[in-house]
């Protein structure tokens, strides 16, 4: 069922995060790793989106009935298949916060920027990161204590220090079923949507018929953008899978909702589409819903401006 397999999701990250702790040949005190990942349920047409920090998860799908778009882009719409965990998103920000973290950008820490003590109120540092990140600059996650560790995520594997603070590895996840208008999956690096949206990577995708050469050039394209508008490269990684032969008599289930501890992933189910009315049904092997469309509320935004080193 949708529950054995996120259980099972759950303790594997869990005790992968463990085992980092543990292990005497790497020091994860103040090093980790974000993971996104998905599992496919064999001839069930059902996947799973595990999702542990700032790595997506994106999908690209037909919508019938409507023409290809003149402006040269695909005729995909992207929808996202995960949440940035950072602190752009308010729950998130809440979470860390609790266990006494400060949330402040580097600009904020060296006094560049001021604090505002309206920070903390919960319509008020909405607006925290996205008027921050114009210059590369994002909130980040900081001991009480010291100018550490400054996570810009806020879930991860390893980061021993940060896991104090609430960066914890526990995933959310999301299971859906897999459609006939489903094309495209893209798992990535934060580091390939830092200028380019989830639409863009989508469109990228849809110009060729070897994932491999998709893959080949959305990186090419996210790279050229990096050295266009800083003085570095962040981590450039990507899976593209092409969807095709799923038939619409082997699919069960529609939307519903999931998520791990402390899980409210706010599922978005107001789309036109009739794919995404939320429903709870059984199937005939007895297993029970699966997951809801994620919403984009709370993503990171996408950089538009060059960065202060680089002006």
């Amino acid at each position: 069922t949708k529950e054995q397999i996120q259980n099972a999701c759950n303790k594997a990250h869990v005790e992968c995060n463990r085992g980092m702790h543990r292990s005497t040949d790497l020091d994860d005190s103040l090093s980790g790793t974000t993971a996104i990942s998905v599992y496919f349920h064999g001839r069930r047409n059902r996947i799973t989106i595990c999702n542990v920090g700032d790595s997506r998860a994106i999908l690209g799908q037909r919508m019938d009935g409507q023409e290809r778009p003149a402006n040269g882009s695909s005729s995909l719409k992207a929808f996202p298949l995960s949440r940035d965990q950072t602190p752009y998103r308010r729950d998130e920000r809440a979470r860390v916060r609790a266990t006494g973290a400060r949330v402040l950008s580097l600009d904020q820490i060296e006094g560049l920027e001021p604090i505002n003590p309206d920070d903390d109120d919960e319509e008020g540092d909405l607006e925290l990161g996205e008027e921050l990140d114009e210059g590369g600059d994002p909130p980040r996650v900081w001991s009480p204590h010291g100018e550490y560790p400054g996570t810009a995520f806020t879930r991860s594997l390893g980061d021993a220090i940060a896991e104090e603070l609430g960066v914890f590895a526990e995933p959310e996840m999301v299971t859906r079923g897999v459609t006939p208008q489903d094309r495209i999956i893209v798992l990535a690096s934060d580091g390939v949507f830092e200028f380019l949206t989830n639409q863009s990577v989508i469109d990228i995708c849809a110009k060729f018929s070897d994932p491999l050469e998709a893959c080949r050039a959305v990186v090419a394209e996210s790279y050229e953008l990096w050295l266009q508008y800083e003085l570095r490269t962040d981590d450039i990684t990507m899976i593209c899978i092409f969807i095709d032969g799923v038939e619409s008599k082997s699919l069960a289930g529609s939307f519903v909702s999931a998520s791990s501890r402390l899980g409210s992933m706010e599922f978005s189910t107001n789309e036109s589409s009739s794919e995404f009315e939320p429903t709870s049904p059984k199937d005939e092997r007895g297993d029970d819903t699966v997951d809801a469309l994620v919403t984009t509320e709370g993503l990171r935004p996408v950089r538009n401006h060059v960065s202060k080193e680089k002006s």
